[in-house]
């Protein structure tokens, strides 16, 4: 999104006579800005395997959630590939699978779908799409975030909901049966059975195990006196009684007795053999015995022996995404040289393309380390000299880099999605989750002054996306919650706003010669309106083709007019030529 814009200051008279036109029907030369495609800057690029959910069919082979390629994999216990038995396209629309459960009985896979309308969907084991239940909301039949799934020898489904702090039970039609919620769930993520039917749950505000009968009664617990905050998985070994904890917080996997006796722990942070890249996700056991654990960041799903002994991973070797392709990236921003940078979002990295659109360079990975990244969503550039500052999102954190991405400082608090840097170097962040504007040093990072505070009134923001600089030093500022586009001084004072005209989703924003393109995500077009508040046009609508787009999010115009928009749909940049201003 943004770096700094300069352009032409427009004396006041012009604006106000500007306006005035605009009403009418003559539209003078200033209002009837054009955008013209020009190319395409790098494409889509995915990893193999993002490993996440892992579950064992009935056979004792396993399938693995493919977590941003959305889909689920099949894997024979040695290894080998057996194909994709839930498809990313399907006639059950569903975004990434989470916790994944299978039936004992049919093999029917059943699997968390999060982000797509809080459901469990099923599968057959072949594939097939069964049914979908549950949707957002609190109640019976009802889920906020179907975080894991485990099918009982009599084929009843249990759902760990872990911001609706429930678990239920629910009958192979998806049909709720009994639920459980309160204090002694209040953050259930993983979820298990035993061969008793017993269902063990691991809860990461409680930081440990539950187990509860099959009529989800409390039983008992144990766990506490070593897991940590961020319980990610169970699996059960029902031949010998072992019970396996993913515990991200420690970047280990913890092994109980069924009553919760400590037996033994294995793992790490990091990337290499028996090691996990910001903790294992989810874990399940094979028909031999083998524990399977998913290391998304790594790209590869890992096995282990029961006594944690690394024993393979898949694919071998991962297989990373290629350089100049994205997973679903949210920001762009080009430097003085036009060297353009793109937040490459799920795939944790920073890309770097040169004046010609060439990929010259890429840094990072997932995790909390100094150049590494949480869902990173925002770019912006210093045109005077260069330097990077990238909103890692998740990790509530704005990270300064040099313009070859070496590390300088972080600076934690603003959850930010974009921002723009000051002709004087001032960073001006969207503080997306805490809901308003502030300015940062480009020092130290150390927060300046607050622009606006969360509120719905005229200078207030709730969700703000990005800001923009004019070249008079006030501030053009989205907001997706409000679906406006603000303009307020540096300091805040209320300018006026853009709004109506079919915008859905507000994004991105970017101002150049008298102008202010927006991204509408929603309807896949780029809003123009001229800073004096004229509608001017839509460009672009839903599609592949140049000038066409997928989700269109981060903006960004370079000092000689070309629009760069990166596209969370269609993982791309196109760079567009303005012409008409």
């Amino acid at each position: 999104m943004g770096a700094t814009i300069r352009r032409a200051a427009i004396c006041g008279f012009c604006v106000a006579l500007l306006g005035s036109v605009l009403v009418g029907f003559a539209q003078p030369a200033r209002a009837a800005a054009t955008l013209t495609p020009i190319r395409q800057i790098g494409g889509s690029g995915h990893a193999a395997l993002y490993g996440w959910g892992a579950a064992t069919m009935p056979d004792g082979s396993v399938v693995i959630g493919d977590y941003w390629n959305y889909r689920i994999q099949h894997y024979a216990k040695n290894g080998n590939l057996l194909g994709t038995v839930v498809p990313r396209n399907s006639s059950i629309p569903h975004a990434a699978p989470y916790g994944i459960g299978v039936d004992p009985v049919t093999g029917d896979i059943y699997f968390g779908d999060v982000d797509s309308g809080a459901t469990v969907d099923k599968y057959s084991a072949t594939g097939t799409p069964l049914l979908q239940f549950g949707g957002q909301g609190t109640g019976a039949n009802k889920f906020r975030y179907p975080r894991g799934v485990a099918v009982a020898s009599d084929r009843t489904v249990f759902v760990s909901d872990a911001r609706g702090n429930a678990v239920s039970a629910h009958n192979p039609n998806g049909t709720e049966l009994y639920s459980y919620s309160g204090s002694q769930s209040p953050n259930p993520r993983g979820i298990a059975v035993d061969a008793s039917d017993r269902v063990f749950v691991a809860d990461s505000q409680l930081r440990k195990v539950q187990v509860f009968n099959k009529n989800l009664q409390y039983q008992y617990g144990f766990g506490n006196d070593r897991l940590g905050g961020d319980l990610r998985g169970v699996a059960i070994d029902q031949a010998n009684g072992w019970v396996y904890v993913a515990d991200a917080g420690s970047s280990r996997i913890y092994k109980y007795t069924l009553s919760g006796t400590f037996l033994l722990s294995f793992g790490a942070n990091g990337s290499g053999n028996g090691q996990f890249s910001g903790g294992p996700r989810d874990l399940t056991v094979d028909g031999d015995g083998n524990v399977w654990v998913g290391d998304m960041p790594n790209f590869r799903a890992q096995k282990f022996s029961p006594g944690g002994t690394f024993l393979m991973a898949v694919p071998s070797p991962p297989e990373p995404p290629p350089d100049g392709g994205f997973t679903e990236p949210r920001d762009v921003a080009v430097d003085g040289a036009g060297n353009t940078f793109v937040a490459d979002t799920h795939n944790w990295r920073m890309q770097k393309f040169d004046a010609s659109g060439q990929f010259t360079l890429a840094w990072g990975s997932r995790g909390g380390g100094n150049s590494q990244f949480n869902y990173q969503k925002g770019v912006m550039v210093d045109r005077n000299n260069g330097s990077v500052y990238v909103c890692d999102t998740d990790s509530g954190k704005v990270k300064k880099f040099t313009n070859s991405g070496v590390f300088v400082w972080a600076a934690s608090g603003p959850k930010c999605w974009g921002g723009a840097v000051a002709p004087n170097g001032d960073v001006y962040v969207a503080d997306t989750q805490g809901g308003k504007v502030v300015v940062l040093s480009a020092n130290s990072g150390a927060q300046i002054r607050q622009v606006a505070g969360r509120g719905s009134g005229n200078g207030k923001v709730s969700m703000p996306t990005d800001v923009a600089i004019d070249s008079d030093g006030s501030i053009w500022v989205a907001d997706k919650s409000r679906n406006d586009v603000q303009h307020l001084s540096s300091t805040g004072a209320y300018l006026g706003k853009l709004s109506g005209q079919g915008l859905n989703q507000t994004w991105g924003v970017a101002v150049y010669d008298g102008h202010v393109f927006v991204a509408s995500s929603g309807s896949n077009q780029i809003k123009i309106w001229t800073t004096s508040g004229a509608f001017v046009t839509s460009y672009g609508s839903g599609g592949s083709t140049l000038g066409r787009f997928q989700g269109p999010k981060g903006l960004d115009v370079s000092d000689d007019g070309h629009l760069y928009v990166v596209e969370h749909g269609g993982e791309r940049v196109q760079e567009l030529r303005i012409t008409g201003t």
